[in-house]
């Protein structure tokens, strides 16, 4: 990047800056509050969009120099011929003519990479090396290191945002892995430990367990014979006691069989009377007598009564015996009981013969029951079976929870070791996604090329030490020495190596430095020969430096060009360099 021309007006200190610029390394200097430091943060204003004193945009009106009613202010650079960056005030309008590259900010303040996280210094080079954490060469690393393919795959999802979310998700399975085999074990785990670790279990007998599971099988089919022996000997005793019973109960019946022939002989008597006695009330009732018929004369309809000799008219009414009307009903209801008395005493005595001749063939048979101590000595039989079988049954039931048991703690043997490996696997996988692991291998390819350009500018520099780009992302100086320990000078110098590095591997060839004038004299000559070096090399296009200075400096080469600023506006006051 090659910077044609640098242009201020109203921010801050500055009042009006045009600066052409004609060489690869430009030198802006001045006294104290001169604007030197209003010039190089709108620089870096214009280029990032933002302004490194105020973040917030709604205060950008502060950043204007009110001088002679002024209420604007703006920067521009113009670089490679036609490309602007500019930013104006105070609404903060940023435009750009292309995009800029992404290391830029690191050239434009070249102490930012001193001052980012371990984090940011790692993405950032690893941009710079056009690394990518999601690629196939990172599965690769992974399946080299024998990594389970599956596991792989799962995390490299979470490589396409960053290795730490990736190493994060790793973790995450380890202690998810940890947690199921402790549930598992029941304790605490430990790598250790859980290395072939077994569930206790009981001491087990399978053939004792199969002995006792066939004498059972043996012993059902022993019991299921007595029970049907039992239940046939007791069917037979049922027979007889029912076949006894029934021949009480026909005996009772049939011993009956001679009143009952006695009742019925009463009954039809009775009946036989009865019917006279209702023909008789019947006949007197219609005024006949017994042996006369009553009839009517079919030719004048008159009551006659037939005495069996001769016909003679009736006198009187038709009602006949008025007595005997009444006791007619009665007559009448008396004769059908005794009728149902004979029909009944029919049926108990055809009951009673038809018992006697079943009590008969009964009485034939042999009624006598088996031996009740048979029925007693199958029961007490069975009792002893059930009893052997219950016996069985118990110690087959211990048997088969220690069984259970064993196979369980075999389960549990198996699930904490398959959680175990888990652990190991996932572990293997942090490991290696760790800032340790293959982003330290990785980061290599990238710090490599910075660390070497590093090591050139300390020859040229004549840097009375070494400085280093750790794996770690530790900025060295020497061998033990961090960069957080050195002075001002010290830094400045550490921090002009690095940029000048990253703009060498980015290929910006710009860089920017402030308070230049921390180096004493000795020094700032050295720094200068270094980036001359570097132009006559064509190693950079463009170098802005900023320091307080007593005078404009003269008898620069032509490749550095200097500039007085005064009261925010440049002047030209050439010098000798103090």
């Amino acid at each position: 990047m090659r910077i044609d021309k640098i242009s201020s007006r109203g921010t801050v200190a500055i009042n009006e800056v045009d600066i052409e610029i004609n060489s690869p390394i430009t030198l802006v200097c001045g006294a104290n509050r001169a604007g030197k430091s209003s010039l190089y943060n709108g620089i870096r204003h214009a280029f990032t969009g933002v302004n490194p004193c105020e973040p917030l945009k709604k205060n950008y009106g502060l950043l204007i120099n009110r001088a002679d009613d002024n209420n604007v202010g703006y920067t521009f650079v113009d670089y490679n011929d036609n490309q602007r960056a500019c930013i104006t005030l105070p609404n903060g309008t940023h435009e750009l003519t292309e995009q800029l590259p992404f290391a830029l900010p690191y050239l434009l303040n070249p102490s930012l990479f001193a001052a980012s996280t371990t984090d940011e210094r790692r993405q950032f080079l690893f941009n710079l090396g056009n690394l990518r954490s999601d690629g196939a060469e990172v599965r690769e690393k992974l399946l080299q290191r024998g990594c389970s393919e599956g596991d792989v795959d799962e995390v490299l999802p979470f490589l396409k945002s960053s290795f730490d979310n990736a190493n994060k998700h790793a973790m995450n399975k380890i202690k998810e892995a940890r947690a199921n085999w402790k549930a598992t074990a029941g304790e605490v785990y430990g790598d250790k430990k859980a290395e072939g670790w077994k569930a206790q279990k009981p001491e087990i007998d399978n053939e004792a367990a199969t002995v006792r599971r066939n004498r059972i099988v043996n012993i059902d089919d022993e019991i299921e014979d007595q029970v049907q022996k039992l239940g046939a000997i007791q069917a037979e005793v049922n027979g007889v006691k029912a076949r006894n019973s029934e021949v009480i109960r026909l005996r009772d019946i049939a011993e009956k069989t001679g009143r009952i022939e006695e009742k019925l002989k009463k009954d039809q008597q009775e009946v036989i009377v009865w019917i006279g006695k209702v023909n008789e009330a019947r006949l007197f009732a219609t005024g006949s007598a017994p042996g006369s018929t009553a009839c009517k004369c079919p030719e004048c309809d008159a009551e006659l009564v037939f005495n069996g000799k001769e016909l003679l008219k009736r006198n009187g009414d038709l009602h006949g015996d008025d007595e005997a009307a009444v006791k007619l009903p009665e007559y009448e209801k008396t004769l059908t009981m005794l009728r149902n008395a004979v029909a009944n005493g029919e049926r108990d005595l055809q009951a009673a013969i038809t018992a006697r001749d079943q009590l008969a063939v009964l009485e034939k048979q042999n009624g006598q029951a088996p031996n009740e101590d048979a029925l007693i000595e199958i029961k007490t039989k069975i009792e002893s079976l059930k009893a052997t079988r219950k016996q069985l049954q118990d110690e087959l039931n211990v048997l088969n929870q220690n069984i259970n048991a064993a196979n369980e703690a075999d389960k549990k043997t198996k699930q904490a070791a398959r959680y175990h490996e888990e652990a190991k696997a996932w572990d293997l996988i942090a490991n290696a996604l760790s800032p340790e692991g293959i982003p330290s291998e990785m980061l290599s390819a990238a710090l490599d090329p910075v660390n070497a350009r590093i090591a050139c500018s300390i020859q040229a520099l004549n840097f009375p030490g070494k400085v280093r780009i750790e794996n770690d992302m530790t900025i060295m100086e020497d061998n033990g020495k961090l960069y957080s320990f050195s002075s001002k000078a010290t830094k400045l110098l550490i921090d002009s190596m690095i940029a000048e590095a990253i703009s060498y591997v980015s290929g910006i060839k710009f860089f920017m430095i402030d308070e230049w004038d921390l180096l004493d004299m000795p020094s700032r000559s050295t720094y200068l020969n270094w980036l001359i070096d570097l132009s006559e090399n064509n190693e950079i296009d463009s170098v802005i430096l900023f320091g307080t200075l007593k005078m404009q400096p003269t008898g620069l080469p032509s490749t550095i060009s200097s500039f007085w600023i005064e009261n925010g506006v440049v002047q030209d006051r050439k010098a000798e360099a103090a």
